[in-house]
């Protein structure tokens, strides 16, 4: 767990140490308090320039390797750090603030993407998380938002898009031409087995005549011996 927080944390870290400035009941109950306040205003003069800035950046991006060779102590701190940001109320606003930067989104999902991915991946196998989104797809809001999404000029470019590549997929193809021929083994087969009834029934009305003619010419010769 905590190799997961060191990995994005240096993005967290300009969220934490900004907005918990006025929050220090976290940091006097621990043994370090003094650390954690040299720590946090360090960091915020650190953040008031320009390449500060661009410095937190890059290890966003890049997560940096060396964030994993922490101590210990560090480690607690940043974790303090992260949970007075997580719990306090003010952090909220400053978070969505945050997070409504294009930039800033873009730079945190690439350093958590995947953390993300495994955790979806976790969720999709989950029965309740699967009832929930089988419920939420079943509601008439995300009908009537799925529709709406179909009919636009966007996502209609994209399927179109996305068929016309698949389209050009040797596999693809090959699929798709084994699949019309079991179509068409399908269609066929009631076909030919309706041409069988009724050729049965045509040979079996045949045989009946013949049958009913030899009956009339046996009993008229008979008449003719008496």
């Amino acid at each position: 767990m905590i190799a997961r927080w060191i990995r994005f944390l240096p993005a967290v870290l300009i969220v934490g140490f900004l907005t918990s400035c006025g929050s220090e009941s976290q940091a006097s109950s621990s043994g370090g308090g003094n650390t954690y306040k040299d720590t946090k205003s360090m960091v915020l003069d650190i953040l008031k320039t320009e390449d500060g800035r661009k410095a937190i950046q890059q290890a966003t991006i890049h997560e940096n390797s060396k964030l994993q060779l922490l101590s210990a102590g560090d480690t607690q701190q940043l974790q303090l750090a992260v949970k007075d940001v997580l719990t306090d109320t003010e952090s909220n606003k400053f978070l969505q603030k945050m997070i409504s930067d294009p930039k800033f989104a873009g730079q945190f999902a690439k350093a958590i993407q995947k953390d993300t991915k495994q955790i979806q991946k976790e969720l999709l196998k989950d029965p309740e998380y699967q009832k929930a989104m089988m419920d939420a797809m079943k509601s008439p809001d995300f009908e009537t938002m799925m529709l709406e999404t179909m009919k636009g000029t966007a996502y209609r470019t994209q399927t179109k898009a996305v068929i016309q590549e698949s389209l050009q997929s040797p596999i693809f193809r090959l699929e798709m031409m084994e699949l019309m021929k079991k179509v068409l083994q399908e269609e066929s087969k009631p076909k030919e087995e309706k041409g069988k009834k009724k050729g049965g029934e045509g040979e079996g009305k045949g045989q009946q005549k013949q049958e009913g003619g030899k009956g009339k010419e046996g009993g008229g010769s008979k008449q003719g011996g008496g």
